[in-house]
Order: structure tokens, then sequence, then C-alpha cells
């Protein structure tokens, strides 16, 4: 009901092969048609599977073709005299006009920074050491170079590049298609590099290049990823899909997203910050625990609006489509900012026709455009949004069985299952907290849930989204055993019961040493007037020798620009 009609350019800019076909399919039975003028489809006549199925089979053979006739065209220039070169690296000129590796130059000064920067790995194979000697000296990173900092990572493909002895290659990889996601993928190639000598080139000694080189993967040996019956398990998987809370959480001292692998553990999640020396918080959590611990929530959430069950009725029932007060105070104001954008746009146009067409008025005129596409693309929605009814559960019991189908057919670890949580919480930030008598500093999280995200209309109804959004702490950790006994211990002290014949009344097996910590603990909380034992860490602890990252030469604190830390 949203879309009447669909048009791509041609077919195959959107999908290729059977698939173009079946899409081409779902429209037709939804009442869309699809015209695509460059490969002669309408949907309306009638043999326009047919034509589909034309067009997608010349696509595929025309990229087939046209990869391979590339390829053997690239390669064959480059075997002859050096053609089709890369973008340069650091230490190399490339003239104006040059098209070959004959006619590139190289930078004399470089030389001798190579020459110590190949020496420093020799004697110790750290990227990360030679990283920081080059940004000390203010080395440029080169033209071409995504970052303007060297890192280690930078460092260690810079050294395995041959061009650096004067030997230049191509074909190291090789793209295959993934059917499953119609994209092409790059893998090593099986055949191997071909490489052409350009000694005029070389900054480094070929010896000692490949001394180099080898004393990197004799200490990277086994480090990798363990391959799959001989394939690299990440190879066809796209590396923006992660399971929860990857790519989500956030550290809520410098707000940079959780990565998997904290602290070398596959399964736990850290702050990327701390491997950077920009964050001093190193601790990891288990990325299963969070999973659970969040959708234990959600679960205790959806059956405390039990008690609202009849509030919910009535939202609902009140609210059939988006209309009334909500709907004209999002019409005025969406009027009202249309009526602004285009007076400002009038004003620019009267100057621009005083003064002429000036950059800097070009700019604000780009901008104003922006504007009004999204006044109109606002618009559009609000109108479908009247013409269609309001998808949404009519109780909360209804809510929780749209919730139950919704997640708990799809595995915790998968990326759908991650997507879909996501959209239930907003927010999730991770801190630290540590018992008040001092110990290990333990991972806490402040999420926001937003129930409306299993029923994405439930954002329609006016009040439902303050009814169905809280925000809520979830501890991401098993408590120590002395705050586990802590209220059984303090009780039969009370009772006059000593510590070694409560031992066999506590709700686990403990020694009396860790009743006594319990103890110990109950009275601290009393002197500091706490309520629970945990307080938290706003700054690395003094106490705890295993937080080190801050003591790093290297380490600055440097949160994400403009991130705004909530309260806690």
């Amino acid at each position: 009901g949203i879309l009447d009609v669909l048009i791509p350019e041609d077919i195959g800019r959107w999908v290729r092969g059977p698939e173009a076909a079946r899409l081409c399919g779902i429209a037709v039975d939804h009442g869309v048609r699809v015209i695509a003028p460059n490969d002669c489809i309408d949907t309306a006549d009638s043999d326009w599977e047919a034509d589909v199925m034309s067009a997608c089979r010349d696509h595929v053979g025309h990229n087939v073709h046209t990869s391979k006739r590339l390829k053997q065209k690239l390669m064959n220039r480059f075997m002859k005299f050096g053609g089709a070169p890369a973008r340069p690296i650091y230490g190399y000129v490339v003239p104006p006009g040059a098209k070959t590796y004959e006619d590139w130059r190289r930078d004399d000064n470089a030389t001798a920074i190579y020459t110590e920067w190949f020496r420093r790995l020799k004697q110790v194979p750290n990227s990360s050491a030679v990283a920081d000697w080059l940004k000390s000296l203010g080395i440029p990173t080169g033209r071409y170079a995504r970052r303007t900092e060297w890192d280690g990572k930078m460092v260690r493909r810079i050294t395995a590049n041959p061009l650096l002895k004067g030997m230049p290659g191509r074909g190291f990889k090789r793209t295959v298609k993934h059917h499953e996601t119609g994209r092409r993928i790059s893998v090593p190639n099986p055949d191997g590099p071909v490489y052409k000598e350009f000694p005029h080139l070389g900054h480094v000694d070929p010896d000692l290049f490949d001394e180099v080189n080898a004393l990197f993967s004799a200490c990277n040996k086994g480090s990798g990823r363990k391959p799959v019956n001989g394939v690299d398990p990440l190879t066809r998987v796209p590396r923006q899909r992660t399971r929860f809370p990857g790519q989500h959480a956030k550290c809520w001292y410098c707000g940079r997203t959780y990565v998997w692998g904290g602290n070398g553990m596959t399964e736990n999640l850290m702050c990327p910050g701390a491997r950077e020396h920009k964050c001093w918080n190193s601790i990891g959590f288990t990325g299963a625990v969070a999973a659970k611990r969040v959708m234990e929530l959600i679960t205790a959430e959806l059956y405390r609006l039990e008690g609202f069950d009849a509030q919910f009725r009535h939202m609902v029932a009140q609210a059939g489509q988006i209309g009334g007060a909500e709907a004209d105070r999002r019409w005025a104001d969406l009027n009202r900012t249309t009526a602004e954008l285009v007076r400002k746009k009038e004003n620019l146009l009267a100057a621009i026709a005083d003064s002429g067409p000036m950059p800097m008025l070009k700019e604000k005129l780009a901008e104003i455009e922006s504007g009004m596409s999204e006044c109109a693309r606002t618009r559009r929605a609000l109108e479908l949004s009247l013409n269609r009814p309001l998808v949404m559960p009519a109780s909360v019991p209804e809510l929780r069985a749209k919730f139950e189908e919704k997640f708990l057919g799809l595995a915790a670890d998968s990326p759908e299952f991650g997507n879909a949580l996501r959209q239930v919480v907003p927010e999730f930030h991770v801190y630290l907290v540590r018992l008040c008598d001092g110990g290990h500093p333990l991972s806490r999280a402040r999420i926001t849930l937003d129930l409306s995200g299993i029923s994405p209309d439930a954002r329609r109804v006016a009040g439902m989204g303050e009814l169905l959004s809280r925000t809520v702490t979830i501890d991401l950790f098993a408590p120590p055993q002395r705050e586990r006994i802590r209220p059984t211990a303090v009780q039969l002290t009370t009772e006059g019961v000593e510590q070694r014949a409560m031992l066999d009344r506590l709700p686990e097996p403990a020694s009396q040493a860790a009743v006594s910590k319990a103890v110990i603990l109950e009275r601290k909380m009393r002197e500091l007037g706490l309520a629970t034992p945990y307080v938290l860490l706003t700054e690395p602890p003094s106490d705890y020798p295993k937080l080190r990252r801050h003591h790093h030469p290297r380490y600055r604190f440097e949160p994400v620009p403009g991130y705004q830390r909530p309260n806690i």
C-alpha cells in the first residue's frame, strides 16, 4: 500500500538473476507496476517475465565478459611495461603524465626513513612502536592514505609492500561472486601475484625486506582466525553484520562503540579506546550474558504492563489513525518549516540576482533545497499514514505475543536477532562499578527500553511512547561471593550466631573468611550511608593495579568528538 509504481532505470541496477523476476512478481502480487525503460520491461505486458529473464541474462553475461576483459588487459599492461600502477605510498613521486612504474621516481629523502624503519623492526617487530616514531618525526602518511596519523596496521601493511625493494606486484587478490548477497568479495589469489623489477624504486635492500617480513610472519603465526575447511570463516561474512550488543553498546566514559574480542576473549566486548590508549576502561563483559539479561528485562517489562492493560486498550482505541491534536501539531510544524524555507529561498534568489552567483550563496541555496526535499518527504509520509490504518496490538497480551513471535524464533547469536533487539533497546551505555570495600571493577549497563520497537505503529499513538519507554540499569556480571552471602550473614550475625556456626546455614558453600568479608562489607556500607554496596567509578582506581592503560606513555584520554555523557 505504499508504492504504486516502481521505476528502476534498468532492472540490473537493483538486482540480477532469477531474483529479479521474483521481485517483479512480488510487486505484481501487491498491485505495484514495475517499469524499467532501458530494458523495455513493463509488468503491464503479458510477457514481462520473459523480458525480465532475458534482460538479466544479458546483464550477467556483460558483467562476466567485462570483468575478464579488464583483468586481462590490466595484467597484460603490467607485465609488458609496468602499466596500471597502484596508488603511490609515502616515499614515491609520480610526475604529471606518468602512466607506468618506469615513470615513477623515488623520494631520496625517504630512503633514510625506510632504512631506520626496517632496522627498528628487525630489532623489535613492533609496528605500533614504529608508528609512534614516525608520528614524533612528523612524517606524512601519504597523499592517498585514509588516516592522517600512522598506526600499527598501516606500518605493517607498508612493510609488506614489495614496492619498497623495487619489485611492485599485481594480482595479490581476486574477486569471487557471493551468490547469497549478490556481491563480489576479495579473496587471496590462489595463483599468487606477478612481480616486475624496477630497481630505481627500491628504498630497502631486498634481503633485509625479506628478512623482516619473514620475522613478522613467524611472530604472528597462529595468531589469526583458524580456517574452516581451509577458508577464513569471515571471508564470506559481511563485516557490518554482528551479534547483539556488538556495534551498539557504548562506553559511558568516552562514547566509543564496544567491539568483540575484549582482552583476547572472542565472546567478550570491550571499549576500542582502551586498545588505542585513548580510554582507561579496559574491562570487558560477555556479550551472551548481556543479551540474556536484556531479554529477561524486556519480558519482565511486558508483564509489568499488565497493570496498564486498560489504559493501553483505551489509547489504541482512541488512536485509530494518526489524527486529532497530534496530527494537527505535526501538520502545523511542517507547514511552518516549509513556509520558512520558501521565504529564505526567495530572499536568497533575490540576493543572487543582485550580486551574482557567489559560491557561498550557492552552498546556502543547496542547503535550503535539501531542507525543502526533506519537508516534501515528511509530507508524503504523513499523507500515507492518514490513508493507512493503524496496525498495532490492541492489548498488552497481544503485544507480548508479537514480541515472542518476533524474537523467540531467532537465535540469540544471529545478526537478525541483534537488528531486531536494537529497535527495542535504542541506547546501551556501559560503565564500571565495584564494591565499596574495593575489588575488581564490574561492568554495568544503563539502557533505554522502547517497547514500541516491537510494533512501530505504537509511535503513532499519543502517549504510548511514554508508557512503553523506560531507562533501567542491569548488571553484566555475577555478584562477588561476599555480596551474595551478605544478607544472610548479616542476619545471622544480628541473631548472635558465630561465623563458623553459620557456614551450614548460608545459601552457598563459603569459608569463614568470606563470611568475615561479607560482614565487613555491610559495615562499610553503613559508614558510607549506601543503600547498595556498589559505587560508581568515574576514574581509574589507584588501588587496582590491573588497570594500567592510563599509565602508558601514549595514553591520552580522548572521548568521541561531541559526545555528551548521560547521567547515571
